[in-house]
């Protein structure tokens, strides 16, 4: 019994360790942080209900209102026509018909009067989908502002809930940014960088090391990726200029995806895609097409899920490219630095230490000239 009771909860930490590993892994983030989406927009669609309900049957009454006042002077007008004279019939269809926009303005600002009678098709402005979008720009920081919370609770809950998902969301951006460098170095030193690996490698390996490899050296894909002594992966820097290659056609896909998606031309649908990756979110341009009519449409609902990991991807791909480009900009300026003399670089001692491995040690000229002959 004794021996069970001490198994136990040792079992189940181990379980628990488990579960935190698949939840912090990038597949577990992404499905948390699309979890957390989801839960979100059912939350704001549900706090939000009640009052959006208030507000159709306000704006249901303005509309009979304004229906009514209409009528009113319609009547007015047609039997002061031939009861005063020309002065005074203008000044009396002055005075009422500003009555009447100043009531109209005062609808749409407070209840968002459009003239709708039709009360069973009225477009919920905090449908499943609008909640959602409202969701993720809350979680990436966009902000676009097409959709506020009305109520107190609303906004309590806004704030209590972008506590929680803006940093899991920026962890798993973290998370994907740093895979995706990590992809992004490797297909560079594998692909555009391989005639340049392929000399090093030559040049670096002593004729002894060949010898004890059986005269053959391994290939590109059999090295140990990120470690390499004569080109390491991890400090290989993508240049500048295909950061903003990567970016910019990244860009202009989101911009031929939106333009089809929204009606948009390519032009408001690419100052759109920036606009939304960089997280600036004016809110002039918002995807509300894309989020609406998933309901009962397999396409619309693709396209919805769609929508969202194309922005999740993007920022990440946009950290990635500027992280990438600061580390080149870095070692640029210290070079710089070190050739005009502002830092010097650390002297390294002459050891056994600081030696190169046997196997993989500097050569001279000659030694390096007879291993490519």
């Amino acid at each position: 019994m004794g021996d069970e009771e001490e198994q136990r909860p040792q079992s189940q930490r181990s379980c628990g360790k488990l579960i935190l590993r698949l939840l912090f892994s990038h597949v577990g983030l992404f499905l948390l942080v699309c979890l957390y989406a989801g839960f979100g927009a059912w939350l704001f669609s549900t706090v939000e209900h009640e009052y959006e309900n208030f507000l159709r049957k306000e704006r249901y009454i303005r509309s009979i209102d304004v229906n009514d006042s209409i009528a009113y002077l319609s009547s007015l007008f047609y039997y002061l026509k031939d009861k005063v004279d020309q002065e005074e019939w203008d000044a009396r269809v002055y005075r009422e018909l500003k009555d009447l926009d100043r009531f109209i303005v005062g609808a749409v600002k407070n209840f968002s009067y459009d003239s709708t009678m039709d009360m069973e098709n009225w477009d919920r402005e905090w449908s499943f989908g609008n909640g959602l979008l409202y969701s993720v720009t809350i979680l990436t920081t966009i902000g676009y502002g097409h959709v506020t919370p009305k109520t107190q609770v609303g906004k309590i809950v806004t704030i209590l809930y972008s506590l929680i998902g803006i940093p899991l969301t920026l962890i798993f951006l973290a998370n994907i940014g740093d895979l995706m460098a990590s992809f992004f170095r490797y297909a560079y030193s594998r692909l555009c960088c391989r005639w340049c690996r392929g000399t090093r490698r030559r040049c670096e390996y002593t004729p002894e090391a060949v010898a004890q490899m059986g005269g053959r050296l391994p290939t590109l894909s059999t090295d140990v990726i990120g470690e390499e002594t004569y080109m390491p992966t991890s400090q290989i820097q993508i240049p500048i200029l295909l950061n903003l290659m990567f970016i910019s056609l990244f860009i202009l896909l989101g911009a031929v995806i939106f333009a089809f998606l929204e009606g948009w031309d390519m032009l408001s649908s690419g100052y759109f895609t920036f606009i939304t990756l960089t997280t600036i979110g004016f809110g002039d341009y918002f995807p509300g097409k894309a989020f609406q009519g998933y309901k009962g449409s397999i396409t619309k609902t693709l396209t919805l899920m769609g929508t969202c990991f194309y922005m999740m991807l993007g920022m990440a791909l946009v950290s990635m490219c500027i992280n990438l480009m600061q580390e080149q900009l870095t070692a640029k300026v210290k070079w710089v630095a070190n050739e005009i003399g502002l830092i010097k670089q650390p002297d390294i001692p002459d050891t056994d230490e600081a030696k190169p491995l046997t196997t993989i040690s500097a050569i001279d000229a000659t030694s390096r000239s007879n291993l490519l002959e």
